[in-house]
């Protein structure tokens, strides 16, 4: 069976940009891999991945409907 994977955070260490990955199902699309690039935009460097609260969670659903 199916199963939506999990949302996390990638944050810059250098520029300190930082945006949430939640995937809408286990199907990835062209936009959820481009979504899923560990390379920040702003200054080209390698993200890290962390770990999201409830209330990033909540708000980029939010936010996420308006994409």
């Amino acid at each position: 069976m199916p199963v939506q994977p999990k949302p996390y955070k990638l944050v810059c260490p250098k520029c300190g940009y930082s945006k949430v990955v939640s995937l809408k199902s286990d199907f990835l699309s062209l936009k959820d891999l481009i979504s899923m690039s560990p390379v920040c935009s702003k200054c080209k460097e390698q993200m890290d991945r962390e770990s999201v609260d409830k209330l990033e969670s909540v708000i980029d659903s939010l936010f996420g409907m308006f994409k």
